[in-house]
């Protein structure tokens, strides 16, 4: 029985099949390690690792609101939570300073904790919706968990 020797063109063909099968199982597995690795995962990854050591009041909002009770300048204030950042919305329904508003907002620091305050983010949005004419806000304010100062940011 004679054997049948593949020529060299059809040697060249198989050679350049497996390297394109290579590829292609290459660019499968990249796209998945793109697109759907870690799917499962929490959006934060582990960037909230040890929040569970700084627990945050659950009755934060209310605590807040307290402090704001009495000021007849103040509309709503509005706290969220989003991961490792306080979403702290001051409204004003009375034109006031915008130095007037600063202090104000920085008051709700107080009821978030000092231990808290190292760990947690803040974000301040200070908005106006009163009657008169006031082009001051909205003011913007933020204090890093690395840092004690808020930096404001005025909106013109």
């Amino acid at each position: 029985m004679k054997k049948k020797r593949i020529s060299g063109d059809t040697k060249i063909l198989l050679v350049l099949f497996f390297i394109l099968l290579v590829c292609f199982g290459v660019i499968a597995f990249l796209f998945y390690k793109f697109f759907y690795a870690g799917a499962g995962e929490t959006k934060y990854g582990d960037r909230l690792e040890g929040i569970e050591n700084y627990k945050l009041s659950a009755t934060l909002q209310e605590d807040i609101n307290s402090i704001y009770e009495n000021n007849k300048a103040i509309n709503t204030v509005k706290v969220e939570t989003q991961g490792k950042i306080i979403y702290i919305t001051v409204d004003f329904k009375e034109s006031v300073k915008v130095d007037s508003a600063k202090s104000e907002a920085i008051k709700a620091l107080d009821k978030i904790g000092e231990e808290n305050l190292k760990f947690y983010d803040v974000q301040f949005i200070l908005t106006y919706s009163g009657e008169q004419e006031n082009n001051n806000f909205p003011v913007f304010g933020a204090k890093s968990a690395k840092s004690l100062k808020v930096v404001w940011m005025v909106s013109k």
